[in-house]
């Protein structure tokens, strides 16, 4: 009853307080079809001949591969160690 109260009151203050905010419209170059951020995006699609887009994905996806396989192993010793009553210590 005390929690609802709290919540109601809390739900009051919140309301009465973005009330009291300005309503801010969106900008035409935001919401336009022909932005700028179509611009960049067809530009960097374009980039592929300078910047080898294809090496960077393949590195990042090794990095996060072995990150995965790092925190597997780290997971692995933490479970071995509650068996052998070692306390969970994997640090």
């Amino acid at each position: 009853m005390i929690t609802e109260w709290l919540l109601t009151a809390f739900q009051w203050l919140l309301h009465g307080l973005l009330a009291v905010l300005p309503t801010v419209s969106v900008p035409s170059w935001l919401s336009s079809n022909d932005s700028a951020f179509t611009t960049v995006f067809s530009a960097a699609g374009s980039m592929g001949v300078w910047f080898p887009s294809t090496l960077v994905v393949t590195v990042l996806t090794g990095v996060l591969a072995l990150w995965l396989v790092g925190f597997a192993i780290k997971l692995v010793r933490i479970v071995a160690s509650f068996f052998t009553a070692g306390g969970g210590s994997a640090a």
